[in-house]
Parts: C-alpha cells; structure tokens; sequence
C-alpha cells in the first residue's frame, strides 16, 4: 500500500518544516534522543494498528520524527567532529542511516517468519531506546567546545589583509 508510506513522508516533510522554524536553544544531542525515541515509539504504535487506516495514521505521526531526528543525527556528529573531521562525520551518519534502511528489512523479513508483524514493529523501537543511554554518556563531551588546531577568528568590521599590504 503506498499510501502508507505516502502517509511516512508526509509526516517527515511536516515534521522537518516544524523543526526548522521553531528558534530550539537546546543542544543537537539534547533533541536527538527525544526524536529517536518518538520515532520508535510511533512505529511501534503503528505496527499495533488495528487496520490501514489506523495504520496510515501512525505512521503520519511517526513521520513527524523521521527528519528532525535524522537532522539531529547530522548537527550532533557536527558538533562532536573536530573541524577538519566534520565531513567525515556526516558520511559516517549517513552510512549509518544507509545501514539501518537496508539491514532493518532483512532482519524484520527473518523474523517474519517466527514472530507477529505487531512484535516486530514494537522490536524496530529497540535501537532508538538504546541510543539513549549512549546519548546520556555523551554528556560529558562538550558539544560546540574549541577545537584543538589552529583556528583563525576574523573580525568582520577589519578590512581584509591584500597582497600588496
């Protein structure tokens, strides 16, 4: 049923435009967790779905966390990388991201097979619910703290040094 997936991004398109107009003071691992969480809760709700419609509904709310949690995935490996290291952050994510979209579906297809489709949804909320102690751990990694190297602030009201200076 596309439809169903339809619903999924949707919610991710809303959810992202929501996310990003509201002005958020809180860190990129302080929001993380949370989206994650939601994320895994909504799909976990959805695979309890009595019928599509119910179903279609659930997965419009889980669609609200897809990408404000996938942006918070990106801003906190920002955050954490040095600067020199920050692309290499974002592919690790998005390798992640990759991972877990192709590996998810072969797991879930093994384990169709012995378990309900409803205790496999609710499983799908595992590894959401596992980031978050990880993401507690992190508290002692100051997000946004100077990086060593050299790093070169400059003053937008000095004029910029030429080559003829």
């Amino acid at each position: 049923m596309p439809w169903l997936l339809a619903a999924l991004s949707v919610g991710s398109a809303v959810g992202g435009l929501v996310n990003g107009a509201v002005c958020r003071r809180r860190s990129a691992r302080a929001r993380l967790g949370p989206f994650a969480v939601g994320l895994g809760g909504a799909l976990a709700l959805a695979g309890c779905a009595p019928g599509p419609f119910a179903m279609a509904a659930a997965l419009g709310l889980a669609g609200l966390f897809v990408a404000p949690a996938l942006t918070m995935a990106y801003l906190y490996a920002d955050e954490l990388a040095a600067p020199g290291a920050r692309t290499r952050a974002g592919a690790w994510v998005n390798t992640a991201v990759n991972a877990g979209s192709s590996g998810s579906p072969a797991a879930v297809g093994l384990l169709l097979g012995h378990l309900p489709l409803a205790l496999c949804f609710v499983l799908a909320w595992a590894p959401a619910l596992g980031c978050a102690p990880a993401l507690r751990a992190s508290r002692g990694v100051r997000a946004g703290a100077p990086r060593p190297g050299p790093v070169t602030r400059v003053d937008p009201r000095e004029p910029r040094p030429t080559a003829d200076r």
